[in-house]
């Protein structure tokens, strides 16, 4: 039976006040003429028209949205142009960002498209490149990961030169992310990637099964299917290129891909090592208690989630959760990303942000714990970074993901650093 799938906020798709994420939702529900219509008529100044196209419950006033627009674009002159530059789904939304370009100067517009119309637009300046981006410096090709039936398209970026050449895989958190891991305005793998082959060393990632098939995958799913099963054959893919060096492989995972990073290295084999960014130690539940009281969810949202939660750490194995099956949270709970890096033999680098609310100082205490000792563990805690590690100041909230920014410099150097040693 087919199903739709649900995932909590630890993935790094969690950009709204509610701590869920969900899969695309069916192409029926998404107006697909509402971006064009709503960025039409702000950039022509009718702004009771960029109004109407929001759904009801979120809709400003036409004074709200000529306020906005009249400040971002104040010293920019006219609008030249503009073009959809990005589609995607969080949330169990269309997402869509627009690039404006104005006779001075470009701006980004992020919208959410719910199924009544447009319900949030971002209008923001884009962030320039990140200063460790060299794109002189290396060159993406298109490739294809995964055997039939999910087959899945994928970046390689390939540093200039012969090679060959150190090689990482990037593995995602929890529910449908395309292969940049797209949250809001920010692209944490997509920053990964460009720094890395600016750095001299080949990235592939691509985008996950339950982003390509989401409406295909049935209510049996388990982590193996949405995770741990494709980041094992792109390792495989990686380590049979030329350009690549096959000693010298490694995995860097986020968020639930952090945790089931030592688990992909052990089963795909020759892996040299893991970098861990922001992985979860503790159960499933707690961590989505811990959320939904940390994003002040609605009292009877949180008390009904409590009423499965509990269903969910009894065994039950009937009924979902998060739109899924309880067997896939059991499967999450009985995994132990600590005990497996620490059985892994090989270089583990643990990064955490300070500012993380969705994985936070808790966990990083448990896997400072469990690797305690261990020969090659490295673990650091990066202060003002959140979830994304972006750096910010002040309590981090959902929000923060809207606003164009790139992987803290700090984040990226300990990688490389700790990728050459």
């Amino acid at each position: 039976m087919s199903m739709r799938l649900a995932f909590i906020a630890l993935s790094c798709c969690a950009t709204a006040a509610p701590p869920l994420v969900a899969a695309p939702p069916p192409a029926h529900h998404v107006q697909p003429e509402v971006t064009e219509v709503a960025i039409a008529a702000l950039v022509a100044g009718d702004f009771t028209a960029v109004a109407r196209a929001f759904e009801p419950a979120t809709r400003p006033t036409d004074a709200q949205v000529a306020a906005v627009w009249r400040g971002k674009t104040a010293g920019l002159g006219a609008v030249v142009r503009w073009w959809i530059a990005d589609r995607t789904f969080q949330d169990g939304f269309a997402t869509r960002i627009v690039m404006v370009e104005l006779e001075r100067g470009t701006l980004e517009c992020l919208l959410t498209i719910a199924p009544e119309g447009v319900a949030s637009l971002f209008v923001t300046r884009p962030a320039p490149p990140a200063a460790y981006v060299d794109r002189a410096r290396f060159h993406d090709v298109a490739l294809t990961i995964g055997a039939a039936p999910w087959q899945l398209p994928a970046t390689l970026s390939l540093p200039a030169g012969a090679g060959p050449f150190p090689g990482v895989v990037l593995v995602h958190g929890s529910g449908p992310n395309d292969r940049d891991e797209t949250v809001g305005a920010n692209k944490l793998f997509k920053d990964l990637a460009e720094g890395l082959a600016s750095a001299g060393i080949a990235v592939l990632r691509y985008d996950k099964r339950t982003y390509t098939y989401g409406d295909q995958l049935t209510n049996t799913i388990t982590l193996d299917d949405e995770v741990v099963l494709d980041a094992i054959g792109a390792a495989h893919a990686l380590a049979a290129r030329p350009e690549v060096d096959g000693a010298r492989v490694f995995v860097i995972g986020h968020s639930l891909g952090a945790m089931l990073a030592p688990e992909i290295a052990q089963r795909a084999g020759g892996v040299a090592g893991v970098v861990l960014l922001a992985p979860p130690a503790r159960a499933p539940w707690d961590i989505v208690r811990d959320q939904m009281k940390y994003l002040n969810a609605p009292r009877e949202v949180r008390a009904d989630v409590e009423r499965t939660l509990v269903r969910a750490q009894l065994g039950e194995d009937t009924g979902t959760l998060m739109g899924m099956p309880m067997s896939y949270w059991q499967d999450w709970a009985n995994r132990d990303g600590v005990a497996a890096a620490r059985k892994l033999g090989a270089r583990v680098l643990v990064l955490h942000g300070d500012r993380d609310y969705q994985v936070t100082a808790e966990d990083f205490a448990l896997w400072q714990k469990g690797l305690a000792g261990v020969r090659g563990a490295e673990l650091v805690s990066l202060a003002g970074d959140n979830h994304l590690f972006i750096a910010g100041h002040g309590p981090p909230t959902p929000l923060e993901y809207k606003v164009p920014a790139h992987v803290d410099e700090r984040a990226f150097a300990r990688i490389v650093a700790w990728l050459r040693r």
